[in-house]
């Protein structure tokens, strides 16, 4: 038994070592801080541009990633290094702007083609960034020493950046950074939230103020309603890489617990998903995207066998298992419980399996050791066994009751005598007492289902013509 429960709890051991959070798919190392990640809205593409070539992934084609040169990139033409670029996540095409607003690139027939002719505005660093109606809208941000409180918007036309002209009289939201924002294109809402600014200009106070102001754009009529607050336990402050998904804004909130926040504006609903074991183990860097073709979000993780180096993982992971708090990294990092609850788990269940094991014993024994009971209901001269008669024949029946008043046990010579008949020789009594012993047994045996005869036939060691019939002491007689 100890041998057995050793062995479970070392099995036990090596496997709990070798267990990872899989991603979707193979991941992809980057030796390099000089990259995009992106999603193809026509294919479902996972896409990562780096300097010199981009790798692309797709989940519906066989094998990994696979790495290919630019046919064209313009990124190269402008700066001699990429800039910061942000993704549109829900363009129809995949398109990048640069942090702070100005220049716009495309992503089309493996080439980075530029298609703004502004210059770097450094104006809108921490914009809302979303696509709506062909063009690309900014809003708000931080640039020269100010929150920003306009829109800005990217004409396919003149491939020049314009102010969006506000609908006249009407009070406006505070410019900010980080906001939540959700975009329902179908009736042309832009709906935003939280996010923080200065408060007071000019740096007279160089602390931050956090928002809390619920805000709707209607896009159409370019017009803003303020619809509310959240309240203070829904406070929702230093929001980092956001996604949107399944029509939710998620992020990460920064703070001691790297909390994932699961927001719908519209309906003003707001979750948390308490994420632990992210602190000290892997973080999130540059972003997330969520691939709408097969649920699963493109996410860029620095571990904690990587913090040294200038090397990054690019991983595939389900949106349920980030709800579902399993982890954001390639590899799942145990705290002590962790670690633990597989052993209290097999502890219980060889606990359970003995207690269990001990129990069959114990029934299986009393099983044994438990005599059958017959029972003799003499004025009916009836015989039975658990509720059903046995149909013994009336000379069977008269033996029998003659056996348990006598006390069950009878010797040859005296049960000759009680089954002798007038005028019988001495072979036809024992041919009879023989029929008389075996039909007992069978009929007993047949209706039920015991295994051993109901009567013995015992011979004495000293004279072996002599024999005695008795009940067989494994059955209990009632009478």
């Amino acid at each position: 038994m100890f041998r057995n429960v050793f062995i479970c709890c070392l099995s036990l051991t090596l496997f709990i070592s070798e267990i990872t959070c899989q991603s979707r798919n193979q991941s992809l190392i980057l030796s390099s801080d000089q990259f995009n990640i992106a999603i193809d809205p026509q294919n479902g593409d996972y896409i990562v541009l780096a300097k010199d070539i981009f790798f692309l992934f797709n989940l519906s084609v066989s094998g990994g990633w696979s790495s290919y040169k630019y046919k064209k990139n313009d990124l190269d033409t402008v700066l001699n290094q990429p800039v910061e670029l942000n993704f549109i996540h829900n363009a129809k095409q995949v398109l990048f702007f640069s942090g702070g607003g100005g220049h716009v690139y495309l992503f089309k027939d493996s080439s980075i083609l530029r298609q703004d002719k502004s210059f770097l505005q450094k104006n809108q660093f921490g914009a809302a960034s979303f696509e709506f109606k062909d063009k690309i809208i900014l809003y708000s941000g931080y640039g020269f020493y100010s929150y920003k409180p306009y829109m800005t918007e990217f004409s396919d036309k003149t491939n020049e950046w314009f102010l969006r002209p506000y609908a006249a009289n009407q009070y406006l939201p505070k410019g900010r950074q980080a906001v939540v924002y959700q975009v329902d294109k179908n009736l042309g809402y832009f709906y935003m939230s939280a996010g923080y600014t200065l408060d007071k200009p000019y740096f007279e106070d160089v602390e931050n103020l956090d928002l809390n102001d619920v805000w709707r754009f209607d896009l159409n009529r370019n017009k803003w309603k303020q619809l509310g607050y959240i309240k203070d336990d829904r406070r929702i402050r230093n929001l980092r890489f956001p996604f949107f998904a399944g029509g939710s804004f998620y992020a990460i909130e920064k703070g001691p617990n790297n909390a994932i926040v699961k927001i719908n504006i519209a309906n003003n609903s707001f979750e948390k998903f308490k994420t632990d074991h992210l602190v000290d183990q892997s973080l999130v860097e540059y972003g997330t995207v969520y691939n709408a073709e097969d649920g699963n979000i493109l996410l860029v993780i620095k571990g904690k066998e990587l913090r040294d180096k200038s090397s990054f993982v690019i991983s595939i992971i389900p949106l349920k298992e980030l709800e579902k708090n399993l982890i954001i990294s390639n590899k799942y990092y145990f705290t002590v419980f962790d670690r633990l609850w597989p052993f209290l788990i097999m502890i219980v269940v060889l606990l359970s399996l003995v207690f269990f094991s001990r129990e069959l014993k114990k029934r299986k024994y009393i099983h044994q050791t438990e005599k059958p009971v017959i029972l003799f209901s003499l004025p009916e001269n009836e015989v039975s066994y658990s509720g059903s008669k046995i149909p013994f024949e009336d000379e069977q029946i008269q033996f029998l009751n003659y056996l348990v008043k006598n006390g069950g046990e009878i010797s040859n010579n005296d049960l000759l005598d009680f089954i002798k008949k007038s005028n019988e020789s001495l072979d036809t009594l024992k041919k009879r007492k023989l029929k008389l012993i075996m039909d007992i047994n069978q009929i007993f045996k047949i209706c039920t289902g015991l295994g051993h005869p109901f009567l013995l036939e015992l011979k004495d060691d000293n004279d072996r013509r002599y024999k005695d019939y008795l009940i067989n002491p494994i059955y209990e007689v009632s009478a």
